[in-house]
């Protein structure tokens, strides 16, 4: 397998060097955080990493997550699973796009683009199907991902918002901020970084993120040269990556 570099421009005058290699497995999405992997293939099997491989996790899910608030996932009939004791519990609610990513919230989107959340409480007590509680989050989201301090959701058309003042008490926030540009999905970090991908299959990163900016300043592309992506996932300084082919790159 080839080990490269690529740029990744911050702003003028600066850069930000990644050592990016392509790993074994062909997968469709892929989430990160808390130094786990786990990731789905077209097919719906789940895997982890491990120790440089991937494992097979038994069930099939058409979206899979991991946070602070554990490993969740949905089914591709819109069904919410979340990892207890080793085994996937079914519980309440029909979503097609979780997120764990959240300080112990987690948060989701429907097949009709609602936005729903469930508070620390909820989520990290939820373990039967009478559980989460959620709370309806305003506006219409296809795509929705939280970090520490703020989620951030992706229109159907592609606009891209900022959900500010997010706590594990109030997973709701205050208002929504939009974001110049327009994607396809967009990934929250557990250190608050913010990436996304636009239709084109290019990946930018937010610039300027901060306790007064928590929207950031702009969008930097990072130049991956012949290469287009459909998923993108960062933890721990490590940048997981999915092609539109389902190759895997690896950056740090």
């Amino acid at each position: 397998m080839r080990v490269c570099v690529f740029l990744l421009l911050l702003f003028a005058g600066g850069s930000w060097a990644l050592i990016c290699k392509q790993i074994g497995g062909r997968m469709k999405q892929i989430d990160a955080s808390n130094g786990q992997v786990f990731a789905v293939d077209f097919h719906g099997n789940v895997f982890t990493r491990m120790g440089g491989h991937w494992a097979r996790v038994p069930g099939k899910l058409g979206h899979v997550t991991v946070g602070a608030a554990g490993v969740w996932g949905v089914g591709r009939d819109q069904k919410l699973y979340k990892m207890v004791e080793g085994s996937w519990a079914i519980l309440a609610g029909l979503l097609k796009q979780v997120d764990a990513g959240g300080d112990q919230i987690i948060a989701g989107v429907d097949r009709g683009n609602n936005v729903f959340c469930s508070n620390k409480q909820a989520a990290v007590t939820a373990a039967s199907y009478s559980t989460p509680a959620y709370r309806r989050i305003p506006g219409k989201m296809k795509y929705y991902s939280c970090g520490p301090r703020t989620c951030w959701g992706v229109h159907a058309v592609g606009y891209i918002y900022c959900r500010l003042h997010i706590h594990p008490v109030n997973c709701i926030g205050t208002h929504w901020l939009g974001v110049p540009g327009r994607f396809q999905m967009v990934e929250v970090g557990t250190d608050g970084t913010v990436f996304a991908i636009d239709r084109a299959g290019v990946v930018y990163r937010r610039v300027g993120i901060s306790a007064r900016r928590p929207q950031g300043i702009t969008w930097a592309r990072i130049h991956f040269v012949g290469r287009r992506f459909r998923h993108v996932t960062s933890d721990l300084g490590t940048l997981w990556l999915v092609e539109t082919n389902g190759n895997l790159i690896r950056c740090h």
